[in-house]
């Protein structure tokens, strides 16, 4: 008989940045599929560090990445119970974000939402879950959930801006997906700027600086 249990759970998270009265943008960056937030977390060293302070949440559940036992990576979720990982993923998110603007409260800061591969989804669940007001959100080579509907987008800003990047040497870059994916977004929510560069699954630094500074 298969039985559930709620525990306390302790996991970690990185942050970049010089948190302080200059700060401008808080991005939320979720990494992709078999990585580390201290490893996703170089990725964003182009910004400018005493104006944009980066969260990276870590996905709950690590592996080996080899069989030599020697790198290991992290996930956000799997098809195995997805409802409980995905509950996990809120609970977690919510109280990483809690925790981490406390020391912003009485500041005027953006919010930046940033999603890689697997991140994508992540990312936009949660922001579903916590009506979040974003000023800006990356759809970095990943999918967007298909159970979320216009009515549950109602709460993205009008002047939000949206994102979707990938490489054209991407394993998953497919011209009539990003087609379909524009037309998709643009009927539930707004169009999202399509931004390629010549690259494979992987986060370019160029394309972070260019739209930190659209």
């Amino acid at each position: 008989m298969e039985k559930s249990i709620e525990i306390n759970f302790q996991t970690h998270y990185e942050t970049w940045g010089n948190p302080g009265e200059e700060i401008k943008y808080i991005w939320i960056a979720c990494h992709g599929y078999g990585q580390l937030a201290k490893h996703f977390m170089r990725r964003f060293d182009v910004l400018n560090p005493d104006e944009n302070y980066v969260i990276i949440p870590q996905g709950l559940s690590r592996f080996y990445l080899s069989s030599d036992y020697t790198h290991i990576g992290a996930s956000w979720m799997t098809k195995e119970k997805r409802d409980v990982d995905i509950h996990n993923q809120h609970q977690y998110l919510n109280a990483v974000f809690e925790q981490e603007m406390k020391q912003f409260e009485n500041q005027e800061v953006k919010l930046v939402l940033f999603g890689f591969s697997q991140g994508v989804s992540t990312v936009w669940r949660w922001a579903v879950q916590k009506r979040l007001t974003f000023s800006k959100l990356v759809m970095w080579a990943g999918e967007f959930p298909r159970e979320l509907n216009a009515e549950m987008l109602g709460f993205v800003p009008e002047e939000a801006k949206l994102y979707f990047v990938i490489g054209t040497e991407d394993q998953y870059y497919d011209p009539d997906r990003i087609q379909l994916l524009s037309k998709k977004m643009t009927q539930l929510c707004k169009k999202p700027e399509t931004i390629l560069f010549e690259g494979k699954h992987e986060v370019n630094r160029d394309i972070i600086l260019q739209i930190a500074l659209d």
